[in-house]
């Protein structure tokens, strides 16, 4: 017999996770987003990054056929705006200010209210049950700094302390 549903979602939220906002574009050009603690930095060589998308999602039409999406991580100071992004409202970008990531056919930057973000092309679709799996190859991304929104225990959350990122040379 499968676990009860309740305490599924009480043991995967003793977990802190990340919250990003995935964006892309949808077939007339306009900016579709929601949000999402389902996600995996899945390889470094090659660079992948994987996305869990829930079946009924209005913004995973987008994203399979587009085959791009940027992933953002938001930022401390996000919450309405992941609140806004995990609705089912259509006016999610009307005040959002963003910029096309060209890398991934234009889907938004949310630079405003992300630490990162990282500008994929979709790779492979896996059905995992009740969601899809997106995996990307990461073609773009810049670390924008600041303290990272969590989400634990159903709230969201602020990451205990600012750590510098890490200086990598050449970049």
């Amino acid at each position: 017999m499968p676990l009860d549903r309740d305490l599924f979602r009480a043991i995967s939220s003793s977990f802190p996770t990340g919250v990003v906002i995935v964006a892309t574009r949808d077939a007339s050009g306009d900016p579709r987003g929601l949000t999402s603690q389902a996600y995996v930095g899945l390889s470094t060589d090659p660079p992948l990054m994987l996305v869990a998308i829930d079946k009924t999602s209005r913004t995973l039409p987008a994203l399979r056929r587009t085959g791009a999406f940027v992933i953002n991580f938001l930022r401390e100071g996000s919450e309405d705006l992941a609140t806004l992004f995990a609705s089912k409202s259509d006016e999610k970008f009307q005040a959002v200010r963003w910029t096309p990531c060209p890398e991934a056919r234009g889907s938004p930057i949310i630079a405003d209210a992300s630490v990162a973000y990282a500008g994929c092309l979709l790779t492979e679709a896996i059905d995992g049950g009740d969601h899809w799996i997106l995996i990307g190859s990461v073609e773009a991304g810049e670390v924008l700094g600041g303290t990272p929104l969590i989400y634990y225990r159903r709230t969201y959350a602020r990451w205990p302390e600012e750590r510098p990122a890490p200086r990598i040379d050449g970049a």
